[in-house]
């Protein structure tokens, strides 16, 4: 059972899924560079980070190999970084808990991390950047 599940979570995304995705993304990436106007000032270069989130995202669905496993780890990476980031934050000066799921909170910040941040940084340390040894 476990080498079947193993497996099955090693495949790759289908073709038109990879397309999809890849597509959205970079997309989205676009529409983020041209929405940060110049008036925004300081809050433009967070347009550009996550235009470039985008397209690191966009670059890992259409690539193969060890370059997919770098840009994946790099992603990863930052997911991990970002819930901690958020997780410090709401522990220094945000709420326990929120009524809405929307609004930080130290809860929503450990969820993040269970669901999403802690995959990142798994997927980051498995494959090593790409540069893990064979075998």
């Amino acid at each position: 059972m476990n080498t079947e599940a193993d497996q099955e979570i090693n495949e790759d995304l289908s073709l038109p899924a990879r397309l999809l995705l890849g597509g959205s993304t970079l997309l989205m990436g676009g529409l983020m560079v041209l929405i940060a106007s110049p008036e925004e000032g300081d809050k433009r270069l967070f347009f550009y980070a996550f235009a470039g989130f985008c397209f690191l995202i966009s670059f890992a669905c259409v690539a193969r190999g060890r370059p997919r496993q770098f840009v994946g780890s790099v992603i990863g990476a930052v997911v991990f970084a970002s819930g901690l980031w958020y997780l410090a934050s709401t522990l220094s000066a945000g709420p326990l808990a929120s009524a809405s799921s929307a609004e930080p909170s130290t809860v929503n910040a450990l969820l993040y991390m269970a669901f999403f941040g802690l995959p990142g940084a798994a997927y980051a340390w498995r494959t090593r950047f790409g540069f893990r040894k064979a075998g």
